[in-house]
Parts: C-alpha cells; structure tokens; sequence
C-alpha cells in the first residue's frame, strides 16, 4: 500500500512540476502556463555542480518543495537537453542564464523546425535569404495580431524578389489551435505549433514578437511592433 500511494504522490508532483515555472508574460496583464508533458525526472541535473540528481534525491526535492522550478536546456530542435535544478533561483527567473543570450548585429543560434505541414526549416540553410521569425502565443485569441501578419505578407508581396525572405511564425499552441486560428489563404508564412521551448530559449516575453535576421544568419532587431519592418532596406542590401 505504502509504495502504490508513493507512486501516486511522485506522479501528482511530477505534473506539478512540469507545469510550474513555465508561465510566459504576455505584455504587461497576461500569463499563460505551459505544461511540459515530455517532463524526464532522469534528465534532471544540479546546477552548480552539473551533477546528476538521482532518484531518491529527486524524490526528496519534490517532497520537500510543493512548489519547484527547473531551469532548461534547449537544444537547435526545441528539445530539453537537460533540466537544471537552481535552489537559488525557484521563482522562474531566466536572466539569461541557460537561455541563448539574443543580442543585435549577432550570429543567431541555428535553429531546426519542423512546421504544420511536416517542412523541415534549418537557419543555417537560409543563407542568402532574409528570415522574418515571428512569435505568437496564441492563434485564435484577440492577443494573435492578425492584421499585422497581414500587413507584413502585403509588404513581402510587394518585393519583385519576395524568394528572397523566409517568413516563419512559431506558436506557442497547438497544430490544432494553429489550424483553427490561422485561417489566411496564400500567406508568406510557415507555420510551427507547440513551440513553448523555442520561447523558452529565446527568452520571449512580449507576444508578438517579431525577430528579422539578415542574410548572413545575423539578427537586425527584435521588434514588439511590426509596422517598423521595413523589408525593403534589409533584403536590397
């Protein structure tokens, strides 16, 4: 009896903490929790020693912590590396620790995607092309800016060498959701559900946000307003 209820209690904190630390800000009112299924307690490391947590430590951590944050580590395909546990900082702060530091006018960590329709997108075969990267949290809420996707495929529209730009959207939804929301015939854009741990990794905080990388993989800005994406400057270089 004593194992069966432990194994409940184990299960009931791994969900808990699966899900807790992972709140996105959304401006300045809004938070969205996102729940990460593929938690592996086994994959769960200290640190400051980057020694690995062994089960019955990682037992006694849950137990004694109702709540518990891991810090992750994300590597070029969205995919946990590893989960790091920091006693110092159990508030979810990233400050750019483990997050890939995204600075302007600097080589852009290469990134594999896989979008709605099963296209492979890898940066580092994007040179030559401009790369519009935008965030949205959601797809079927007021909070996806609709009419700014479609002002930036007018303006892509416009280029006499439009093949030139890549224009990719990651959500942090679901296929389904995306599906659903996405509802623009002939856009520009490539479509990438399920991507919490691209937000993750790129320390986005405001939705949208709007990432434009020139042709030699570097990053021009990070914009939290589109209409300031002047396509043409960039991609005549």
């Amino acid at each position: 009896m004593k194992g069966e209820i432990l194994i409940v209690l184990i299960i009931s904190f791994l969900m808990s903490n699966a899900t807790l630390g992972q709140d996105s800000k959304v401006g300045k009112s809004f938070t969205r929790t996102f729940v990460d299924k593929d938690f592996d307690p086994s994959k769960v490391y200290h640190k400051d020693t980057g020694i690995k947590v062994s089960p019955s430590e990682f037992r006694k951590l849950t137990q004694e912590n109702t709540k518990i944050y891991f810090e992750k580590e994300i590597d070029a395909e969205g995919n946990v590396i590893r989960y790091l546990y920091n006693p110092n900082n159990q508030n979810g702060s990233v400050n750019g620790i483990l997050n890939v530091n995204v600075s302007e006018n600097v080589a852009f960590p290469n990134f594999k995607l896989t979008t709605i329709d099963k296209k492979k997108i890898e940066l580092k075969n994007l040179v030559g092309k401009l790369v519009i990267l935008r965030f949205e949290l959601e797809a079927n809420s007021f909070r996806f800016k609709k009419q700014e996707i479609e002002e930036l495929d007018k303006k892509i529209n416009a280029l006499s060498n439009k093949a030139d730009v890549e224009a990719i959207i990651i959500f942090g939804c679901t296929e389904d959701e995306v599906r659903k929301g996405f509802n623009f015939i002939n856009s520009n854009f490539e479509l990438v559900a399920d991507g919490q741990n691209f937000i993750s990794k790129y320390d986005i905080h405001r939705f949208p946000s709007t990432l434009l990388i020139d042709q030699n993989g570097k990053l021009i800005e990070n914009y939290s307003d589109s209409e300031y994406i002047i396509i043409e400057e960039h991609i005549n270089k």
